[in-house]
């Protein structure tokens, strides 16, 4: 709860879909604290605010444009097992198929929160 109202400011969540989006947004931020993962303050800012953009996007069915194959390889599989954790279940929740470039931006964070971790 800490970033939510914040980040439903930034992502101009309208009053209709509120609701949905901070029930999406804490379940996905829920799933995120139960992997063997630790974000940083930053890092728990960003992946928040990716969260509530991709909650948005998926709620208007407005997904971002498909990335090139050569770019989504630049995760580990871990990173995509987790991303598919935290935010697979969001495409589930609305009825549409998952989407490989909106997972690979979530593994991004994974990817990043466990580089920080082998780095210390």
């Amino acid at each position: 709860m800490k970033y939510l109202n914040k980040i439903l400011e930034t992502n101009e969540i309208t009053p209709d879909m509120r609701e949905k989006a901070e029930k999406l947004y804490l379940e996905a931020k829920s799933r995120a604290e139960n992997l063997p993962l630790t974000f940083g303050e930053d890092a728990q800012l960003m992946l928040s605010n990716h969260l509530m953009a991709l909650i948005k996007r998926v709620l208007e069915g407005k997904l971002i444009d498909p990335m090139e194959e050569e770019m989504l390889s630049e995760i580990s599989e871990k990173a995509w097992e987790y991303a598919d954790i935290i935010a697979g279940p969001l495409f589930v929740e609305v009825g549409i198929e998952k989407d490989r470039t909106e997972l690979f931006l979530v593994g991004t964070h994974a990817e990043m929160a466990m580089a920080a971790e082998a780095a210390r």
